[in-house]
């Protein structure tokens, strides 16, 4: 946790994080080095990956891509639970009618978005007639959408790799993405899917967003 604070610089009592060691640290290189890490711009997502991890997700050989990819989608404001929902939220943030659709979606359920989304799959009609009001799809695609594209998204390694490095190329130069995991070796456990699924995940990231994006994590 503190080593999360640290890393996103935030501001605390008027000062940032590196300010209160202006004075504290005896050697002025590991100072200059400490300045220079803060110059950096960093977003922390910061998780202990146990709590994270549906019930039924440990069985699953991509269990720990499903729990990346549930944490970043929170990180930016969507349901990390279902990640079609997440995938759909996404599209018409892009497109610029994210909060119309939210609007249009609390006048037909009367209630908001962020409240029902949960129950996504039972409100299939204010979905689709929100859809159609917000963007220019008929109520055939948007239903061929919610039933299939949304339904039925698939996931991948790769594909979320790609994600994220969209994600760190919108916020400029430079910026770095810290995912901090916490007991991720109680997780994994004698599990070689799980570690292979690490390993992979680490080595995609690292690919496509050459060294901008951290995986640390803490173990027994």
């Amino acid at each position: 946790k503190i080593l999360a604070y640290l890393l996103e610089n935030k501001k605390v009592k008027d000062k940032q994080a590196i300010d209160f060691f202006q004075d504290k640290i005896q050697d002025p290189l590991i100072l200059a080095n400490m300045n220079r890490t803060a110059d950096v711009d960093t977003e922390v997502i910061l998780f202990n990956i146990d709590s994270k991890s549906s019930l039924d997700n440990k069985s699953k050989e991509d269990a720990i891509l499903r729990v990346f990819m549930k944490v970043f989608y929170e990180h930016r404001g969507y349901y990390g639970d279902i990640a079609g929902v997440a995938e759909m939220e996404k599209y018409l943030d892009q497109k610029g009618v994210y909060e119309a659709f939210k609007a249009e979606f609390k006048a037909l359920a009367g209630e908001d978005w962020v409240d029902r989304r949960h129950t996504f799959y039972f409100d299939a009609d204010y979905v689709i007639g929100a859809l159609t009001k917000v963007t220019d799809m008929s109520e055939e695609s948007a239903r061929n959408w919610f039933e299939n594209g949304v339904n039925n998204f698939e996931i991948s390694i790769e594909k979320f790799a790609k994600d994220v490095k969209e994600y760190i190329d919108q916020k400029g130069e430079n910026f770095h993405l810290v995912f901090l995991v916490d007991e991720i070796g109680q997780y994994i456990g004698d599990s070689r899917s799980l570690m292979l699924n690490l390993q992979t995940l680490a080595e995609d990231l690292g690919t496509y967003c050459q060294g901008k994006v951290w995986i640390m994590v803490t173990s027994q």
